[in-house]
């Protein structure tokens, strides 16, 4: 599971998980239970960003969420 996209989504997702190790697992989790297998997050400065995982290569790929 590699992390790919936005490198600042990218960022701001590691900022993140150094808070709380387990958030990560939460984002990735309620990314493939939903159908269109994307989460949404916000950056502690309030921008926002969408996590989507590809399920045949494991990437998570991090995008700006306008």
């Amino acid at each position: 599971m590699k992390l790919v996209g936005d490198p600042e989504g990218i960022a701001q997702l590691k900022i993140l998980h150094d808070e709380d190790k387990t958030y990560l697992k939460f984002l990735v989790g309620e990314a493939k239970s939903n159908t269109d297998l994307t989460a949404r997050f916000k950056a502690k400065d309030g921008r926002k960003f969408k996590l989507r995982v590809d399920l045949v290569s494991g990437d998570l790929d991090v995008q700006p969420d306008h």
